[in-house]
């Protein structure tokens, strides 16, 4: 099959569109025909090496897709040959990939592959992260760091559709547009505004009831000042290349917590939770009150152009990659 396949820890530069080889099915895995992959922030650090989550060398690239059962394990309970699914594992650049089936979700028939592999992931992430780990209820002040990206556009809609105020942290005033237009109360460009300020004015002096982070760095220190009595701070990334660290005074000053969000462990550790997850934001996009921003498709040719794109945070919502 042909894939994007990472040989060494060079970065973007060495990666290459070559053959692999097609995956075997597992007792309860299922093997997916790859219809399209959606690009993730981990896609640019695991090519250096950078990831948590680092496979062995070669591997095939990509970790959010949506696709075809091609053959399903013995032990399967949920998924056949012949279903439309969505889901989380490695190999999602490559034409054929081998997913457990707790990380995949069929895909309802009114959804296409496309906005479907934007889902998995990133919404599933923010839908969580909202959800579970921050307890977000209607009324409450939602602060989204990278609030144009691929997880960010997400959580401002689906911050809006619990009923909360949304105020929408952006790098750019097209950025801006973009989180305004997926319905953000409030947007700042913390470039050109002190963030810090512009937090304790919309908030009077209140502070924020949950920020949700995937940016990390200098964004991370502003908020942790400017938390809520009760607040909760979720852990989702550190897309600014830095990871923060905190003094454990803050909290307790603020009584407030710090929640990490990791959503692929909760996926394949409680399925009863993920399921239920999915299940939530399918029946948002059906709704329409949850609408994944695509920001651009490439053919799997061009996956490398992709990838440059995202890692130079141009990408406004979630890139994809037409593999089959």
């Amino acid at each position: 099959m042909k894939a994007i396949v990472v040989n060494d820890l060079s970065g973007l530069e060495g990666l290459q569109l070559q053959d692999f080889p097609e995956p075997t099915v597992r007792p309860r895995g299922v093997v997916v025909e790859i219809k399209t992959a959606a690009l993730n922030f981990p896609d640019v650090l695991q090519p250096k090496g950078l990831y948590q989550d680092q496979p062995d060398l070669p591997f095939v690239l990509g970790l959010e897709f949506s696709g075809i059962v091609r053959e399903a394990g013995a032990d399967c309970r949920r998924l056949k040959a012949g279903d439309r699914i969505v889901g989380m594992g490695q190999g999602a650049l490559g034409e054929y990939s081998s997913a457990r089936e707790q990380m995949c979700f069929k895909l309802p028939d009114s959804l296409s592959h496309d906005v479907g592999a934007a889902i998995p992931l990133a919404g599933g992430t923010a839908m969580y992260g909202l959800r579970y780990c921050g307890r977000l209820a209607a009324g409450e002040t939602l602060v989204v760091l990278g609030a144009a990206g691929g997880t960010g556009n997400y959580a401002v809609q689906i911050g809006k559709a619990l009923g909360a105020r949304v105020i929408a942290v952006c790098s750019s005033s097209e950025k801006m547009r973009s989180a305004l237009e997926s319905g953000a109360d409030v947007a700042i460009n913390y470039r050109e505004e002190n963030l810090g300020e512009r937090l304790k004015e919309l908030t009077d002096n209140r502070g924020v009831d949950v920020v949700y982070d995937p940016v990390g760095g200098d964004l991370f220190d502003i908020c942790s000042r400017r938390m809520a009595i009760g607040g909760r701070l979720l852990i989702v990334g550190f897309a600014s290349g830095r990871i923060p660290n905190l003094g454990v005074n803050m909290p307790l000053i603020k009584s407030y917590s710090v929640v990490g969000t990791n959503w692929s462990l909760t996926a394949w550790n409680r399925p009863d939770i993920s399921m239920r997850v999915m299940e939530e934001l399918f029946t948002l996009c059906e709704q329409g009150a949850v609408r994944p921003v695509i920001d651009k498709v490439f053919p799997l040719t061009q996956a490398k152009a992709a990838l440059s794109r995202l890692e130079s945070q141009q990408a406004i919502g979630k890139t994809l990659v037409h593999v089959g």
